[in-house]
């Protein structure tokens, strides 16, 4: 690999002192609940920022003193080195590890935020230095000896830092949006779908509408509150079904790489279905099944596994084969109930907490049909009212969308930068000679 002008390769450990981790013994109550900050790779599993303030777990000067863990400065490099491999951070305060993390206490002529970057982008070559063993690790021998390249210049390291830092401080903002844009749609969704909205446009409450008992609770008087079975009872929902197979389940060696999508739970996780991930069945496989086709405008739920993932089935799926995970719920009387309005229903607490209730009570994460049946519905009875509800959240929705579309050209910007920044490809000389001739 031939390195631009003025950049060189480093070993990791010619970046600083190289240090393993180590736990004080767990039956010596004196050696924990100290002062001194333990990490471990849980605890950089939970981080959202590069930045690590603290532990869960602390231990003693004692408990540092009887074991081989080391007492590092703030500013080092962490990584998790097994369990997974790949979590890396910037202590911020003086930390000793646990023996699932490597830690590089940098010399001064190299930038914390720039190693991290670099640390970080060389992840996917870190973790191949932990393969062939029976639980995946990266010994300090083998961590040593990888490396990263870099500016030997220590103010180029730190302009690159601070572009790269720029964009990750927009993501992380654009991701504290977008979770608070779901939680004031989740706050919504429950006002919406147990109290609706009248024909002007407003919420009902009691203090100005009328509302009766339920099983669910209060409830408009316009609404009604049905099981499953009810439903199928009074013909608004015509069939509901999975994709039991029985002996003819195809399995994974079936699978093709074109053909008709065999969607299981994942494929359903992101609220659409994902046709073009999912496995693949042959039309002869299909053509043996009986149960579990599924057709457009069918609401599509998780019961197996991964319990409650909700997704509608859209007029371009002409042909979908369910596996055990995944029922379809086929609406008979569109007039009494939209798909779209059962879909965002089951997404609603007032399905999700029951449906969940149920599966913790079978011996395994299961929901079966007979069960599901037995779940409540909240509808209003005029259609016209789902439509005024789901155009709400419609708009809630199309706002979430909108501002996750714009994380992932943030993310996609962040990888080009990455892969052009810290190779050399781009370089940051001229912001540098910018900022020198703002200082003079």
């Amino acid at each position: 690999m031939t390195l631009p002008h003025g950049w060189t390769s480093r070993r990791f450990d010619q970046l600083g002192e190289l240090c393993s981790g180590s736990t004080p013994s767990s039956s010596r109550t004196e050696f924990w609940d100290g002062a001194t900050v333990w990490v471990t790779p849980t605890d950089l599993s939970r981080l959202n920022t590069p930045y690590l303030h603290d532990s869960t777990k602390h231990i003693t000067e004692g408990g540092l003193r009887n074991c081989s863990a080391r007492l590092l400065p703030p500013g080092s490099i962490v990584l998790s080195s097994r369990a997974p491999i790949g979590y890396v951070a910037i202590p911020t305060v003086p930390f000793c590890t646990n023996q699932g993390c490597k830690s590089i206490a940098l010399h001064n002529s190299y930038h914390s935020e720039f190693v991290y970057h670099a640390v970080t982008a060389a992840v996917p070559r870190l973790k191949r230095l932990g393969e062939g063993t029976t639980f995946a690790e990266i010994s300090k021998s083998s961590l040593a000896k990888a490396e990263v390249v870099l500016p030997i210049d220590k103010a180029e390291q730190a302009k690159i830092a601070e572009v790269l830092s720029t964009v990750d401080r927009a993501i992380e903002q654009t991701e504290a949006l977008i979770a608070k844009q779901q939680r004031i749609k989740t706050g919504l969704m429950q006002d919406l779908l147990t109290r609706g909205i009248d024909e002007h446009g407003d919420l009902r409450s009691e203090q100005t509408h009328e509302f009766k008992n339920s099983p669910l609770g209060r409830i408009p008087v316009e609404w009604d509150a049905k099981t499953v079975a009810e439903l199928r009872t009074k013909g608004v929902i015509a069939d509901v079904q999975d994709g039991n197979h029985g002996e003819k389940h195809p399995k994974s060696r079936d699978f093709v790489d074109e053909g008709i999508p065999f969607i299981m739970a994942s494929d359903i996780s992101r609220g659409t279905v994902d046709c073009d991930n999912a496995a693949k069945i042959t039309d002869v496989q299909y053509s043996t099944l009986r149960v579990g086709f599924a057709k457009p405008n069918d609401v599509l739920l998780s019961h197996k596994a991964s319990i409650g993932f909700v997704a509608l089935v859209s007029e371009q799926n002409a042909r979908l084969m369910l596996t055990p995970q995944v029922t379809y719920y086929r609406i008979a009387g569109k007039d009494r109930l939209l798909p779209r309005f059962l879909a965002q229903f089951f997404r609603s607490e007032t399905w999700q907490i029951p449906l969940k209730v149920l599966a913790r009570q079978s011996t395994r994460d299961y929901v079966g049909i007979l069960a599901q049946q037995t779940l409540h519905v909240l509808i209003p009875k005029d259609s016209a009212e789902q439509e005024r509800i789901l155009n709400v959240l419609g708009a809630q929705d199309a706002g979430i969308r909108d501002v996750t579309s714009a994380l992932g050209k943030l993310r996609s910007l962040k990888a080009g930068l990455m892969q052009d920044l810290l190779t050399g490809n781009r370089r940051v000389t001229p912001l540098l000679e910018q900022g020198e001739g703002t200082t003079a």
